[in-house]
């Protein structure tokens, strides 16, 4: 039931929504998560302290500054929109990446099938996507380039085997 505890406290933490609902209606915790009646009465607990709005504030920022830096023109030109669209993105997305230009380039993504975006919202959004794109290319380059080769892994094996 462990796993059920860590997925409701990592799902309420990415959804001030369903903390909200737990607050009025706590049995939809019973309703989600197979959990035994002390883990649900620790949850109900953190759900109503005032220190889970600032855990979620915490996460929906973390989620925010990948978008905020890799892409300030697009969110410039849907700023009456982003708190809407970027929840709507979370929403749809609720696995996060920590990877600043991955989470960049999926909200990019989320936002091109958008068929609301304003002209200048879309030109910002087709040139800094361009940009997290060439950039998230280039990461995945070094990434392969820097990987050991499978002589090397072989090589690293067989000295392990040697020092046991």
């Amino acid at each position: 039931m462990l796993v059920h505890f860590q997925k409701a406290l990592a799902d309420l933490t990415a959804s001030p929504a369903l903390c909200r609902e737990v607050r009025q209606k706590p049995e939809t915790l019973r309703e989600l998560y197979d959990l035994s009646e002390k883990e649900w009465r620790r949850l109900v607990a953190i759900t109503a302290s005032k220190g889970m709005e600032a855990n979620c504030m915490l996460y929906r920022a973390n989620r925010l500054a990948p978008v905020a830096l890799n892409l300030p023109e697009t969110c410039d030109a849907i700023r009456d929109d982003l708190n809407r669209l970027i929840s709507a993105y979370w929403e749809s997305e609720p696995i996060t990446d920590v990877h600043f230009l991955v989470e960049a380039d999926r909200f990019c993504c989320f936002l091109e099938r958008q068929t609301d975006l304003s002209p200048q919202a879309r030109e910002a959004l087709v040139r800094e996507h361009a940009v997290v794109a060439a950039k998230l290319t280039a990461t995945r380059q070094n990434a392969q380039e820097s990987a050991p080769t499978e002589d090397l892994r072989s090589e690293f094996d067989a000295s392990l085997l040697l020092q046991n």
